[in-house]
């Protein structure tokens, strides 16, 4: 696939992407995490680090948002860094696209020199069309800021195979850091395999090359959290032990790996990564691709790391939470996408060619556009059930603006309040949303904002279309 095919492939991906988050996903942030991302976002967008929390902050929980004190993000600052200036442009929605394109440019720029342009392109195509790769590139989700950065520092480790350069390990570690501060235990792990090179000098540089950004991460948590070694997951349990009680299981443990019903949902985390969110065959396709590079010296280096790095991303699942989740069931795998395409591409050759030997090249092509056209209709069925959940999600504010309602406070009446009670960071809109704990607290609501109509609002039992499926009274 020569330069130009290639650049027509990553723009229509990222039309694709951009077109998918503004069309079909709304632009909006659906998740609480995709929200506390964009909250932050809109907190650096003002050049401060933090807001200061409201009067009555009680009344105010939201997802994934500490609020004491000050108004911030539990999560690290990298995502929302890149968010902000989404936020500045007033196109926040836009960011993750461009991501994903730079990821792809930066995944040709590693394959390309290894592969050749032909196993290199369809490498490039295959995470492109990925389901998993296509969604995350369409949310606020931190994943596509993730593997944009490692895509960087996988370049940097392919290019150094290729000609030993050091000054490129240290960009690698650079990478890596920038990673840090978006994803810590997927730079961890990307870290963690680069000890597969065997190399001592490498290790040093991509350690120099991360050690500023491992300062700067730590200087973060200790102006936002009061401490280097504290992070906004500990500052927030508090206020997640309240909402969820019972439910409110740590993301990271150790018991996970033992837990029978984890281990049960690592299974079909898996299942679903192989069979419903990759190009269908890719994982085939990345076995007979390390396979058909395993007796080239010059790879063998390369080989040994990215098998690595795929063992240990699927290692640290074990040792993540998996339940319901809001956004694609395996995005704590997304980081393998990286490793898997470059594999998938010269697998892809070898199977190809052992097909079209067996029942010929028109029938082999026939399959492979069947496989082409599968992964947007895989995507498809995911919004099958995304799309009334979104409408339900944004239904409340879309409620509010319709009945029409200027000015006053509305307690939200669902079961899992902090997921509405979105005010912003800053809390000066005219309708604030506000989670109150039990049924009759309406004057205590109206105690706290003197002079200010009071509303409730009714979580329907389902997020139907037909009309506007939030209902809405006003109480004082």
């Amino acid at each position: 696939m020569g330069t130009r095919r290639v650049l027509f492939v990553v723009a229509a991906c990222g039309v694709f992407y951009a077109v998918f988050a503004r069309v079909a996903l709304h632009a909006f942030p659906f998740s609480g995490d995709e929200y506390s991302y964009l909250l932050q976002a809109e907190i650096f967008a003002r050049g401060r680090l933090r807001a200061p929390a409201p009067a009555h902050a009680e009344l105010f929980g939201v997802d994934h948002v500490v609020i004491d004190q000050w108004v911030r993000s539990k999560y690290p600052p990298g995502t929302s860094a890149l968010l902000a200036l989404g936020v500045a442009a007033r196109v926040p929605w836009l960011v993750t696209p461009l991501e994903g394109v730079v990821a792809l440019i930066l995944m040709w720029r590693a394959m390309r020199p290894l592969l050749g342009d032909r196993d290199a392109g369809v490498s490039l195509a295959l995470l492109g069309a990925a389901p998993l790769f296509a969604f995350q590139a369409a949310s606020f989700y931190s994943q596509t800021a993730l593997t944009m950065w490692l895509a960087a520092a996988f370049a940097a480790v392919c290019a150094w195979t290729l000609d030993g350069r050091g000054w490129r390990l240290v960009l690698a570690g650079a990478a890596t850091g920038c990673a840090l501060m978006t994803r810590p235990l997927d730079a961890f792990v990307f870290g963690a395999a680069l000890a597969s090179l065997r190399s001592l000098r490498a290790l040093g540089l991509a350690a120099v090359g991360a050690a500023p950004f491992v300062v700067l991460h730590f200087a973060y948590n200790w102006a936002q959290f009061g401490s280097p070694l504290s992070d906004g997951y500990h500052a927030y349990a508090p206020a997640f032990r309240a909402i969820y009680g019972a439910e409110a299981v740590s993301s990271i443990s150790p018991m996970h790996l033992v837990d029978p019903e984890q281990l049960w949902h690592h299974l079909d985390v898996a299942r679903a990564f192989l069979l419903d969110w990759t190009v269908p065959g890719t994982c085939l396709a990345a076995l007979l691709g390390a396979f058909a590079l395993r007796g080239d010296p010059q790879r063998a280096r390369l080989r040994a790391f990215v098998l690595t790095w795929i063992a240990l991303v699927g290692g640290s699942l074990l040792f993540t939470y998996a339940g319901y989740d809001d956004g694609a069931r395996p995005r704590y795998l997304s980081a393998a996408l990286l490793p898997m395409a470059l594999l998938a591409g010269p697998g892809w050759r070898v199977g190809f060619s052992a097909l079209a030997e067996r029942v010929g090249p028109r029938w082999a092509r026939a399959v492979a556009v069947v496989i082409a056209v599968l992964p947007p209709v895989q995507l498809g069925s995911f919004l099958v059930a995304r799309t009334p959940e979104i409408w339900l999600r944004e239904g409340l504010s879309k409620a509010v603006e319709a009945r029409p309602i200027r000015d006053g406070v509305v307690i939200v009446r669902a079961t899992y309040p902090t997921r509405y009670t979105r005010n912003g960071p800053f809390f000066d809109r005219p309708v604030l949303y506000v989670s109150a704990p039990a049924p009759g607290d309406v004057a205590g609501v109206a105690a706290a904002f003197p002079g200010k109509p009071i509303y409730e609002a009714r979580q329907p039992l389902c997020g139907t279309r037909a009309g506007l499926p939030w209902t809405i009274q006003q109480v004082r």
